[in-house]
């Protein structure tokens, strides 16, 4: 059975950041329902896309996930990938089956670092590894793979994770015949990803939109609602989104209220239905 819920919908400091007392913190500090716990998308029972800096808590906002066995990383950085996870999958009860982390291309090499140091994770991952409690996996950017029932390409992203890799984003083809793409620190997409993505046909659409209405990152390495509203222009105008997709912004730092976020895309008149996410909904 299908879930799609976003347990977390904040960039990498949260909201309201702990040592931020701009606006929009503040706005959350008063009006609980618009914080934000960091990014997480759970995809159904089984399969995860980024276990994160605040996975403990969304546990017990959201349920438990002592169902899950498919972990797709984005990229390396800290609060999309909560390492400690993978030593509490195994606190306080038997599993029966392995817990599989999916990497793509560089990012994979990020588990050599944990199996050959000894103060990550008290040591024990390279014996986990060893005794198939843990299964790390490479993927190849545009290459279709088949977990748990549900089709996964991988899609290269232009945003630099913690051991310089491009970041990835995610195209699940769903039992029920929809298409998925799921394209967080993504930054402005690559030729290749646009050109690749004019194969597909796009049903819920999935974006950062972490600078908010703050304006382009300087980088280029993350996107404002204006990027997005250009991006999905252009994927309609490509054909890989059509009128009837549906485009969900998330990844949405402190710089902007979710109020303000909401009257932002209406004022902008994006080309497809939007919708702002908040933490816990569901579009399954």
């Amino acid at each position: 059975m299908l879930i799609g819920q976003f347990l977390g919908t904040s960039a990498a400091e949260g909201v309201p950041a702990p040592f931020c007392r701009c606006y929009a913190c503040e706005d959350a500090r008063r009006h609980p329902e618009n914080q934000r716990l960091r990014t997480s998308f759970r995809v159904d029972k089984k399969m995860l896309i980024d276990f994160g800096a605040d996975a403990p808590v969304q546990a017990m906002k959201y349920g438990d996930f002592t169902e899950l066995e498919h972990v797709l990383v984005t990229h390396t950085h800290d609060d999309h990938l909560n390492i400690h996870m993978m030593m509490q999958a195994f606190w306080g009860r038997d599993r029966d089956k392995p817990l599989h982390y999916y990497f793509t291309d560089k990012a994979y090499d990020i588990t050599d670092k944990w199996c050959n140091n000894s103060w990550i994770l008290k040591g024990q991952v390279a014996r986990w590894v060893k005794e198939g409690i843990i299964v790390f996996h490479r993927l190849e950017y545009y290459c279709r793979y088949e977990i748990n029932g549900i089709g996964v390409i991988p899609f290269e992203g232009n945003h630099k994770g913690n051991i310089g890799e491009n970041s990835a984003m995610y195209l699940l083809e769903l039992p029920d015949g929809r298409k998925l793409f799921y394209g967080l620190d993504s930054g402005r997409y690559p030729d290749k990803t646009l050109e690749m993505l004019k194969e597909h046909k796009i049903d819920i659409f999935i974006s950062e939109a972490t600078m908010g209405t703050a304006g382009k990152h300087p980088g280029g390495q993350h996107l404002c609602l204006d990027d997005v509203k250009e991006l999905s222009e252009c994927l309609l105008k490509q054909g890989t989104l059509n009128e009837n997709s549906q485009l969900f912004l998330t990844h949405i730092s402190h710089r902007t209220s979710h109020s303000d976020m909401i009257k932002a895309v209406n004022e902008l008149n994006f080309p497809v239905k939007t919708t702002v996410c908040y933490d816990g909904i569901k579009l399954l």
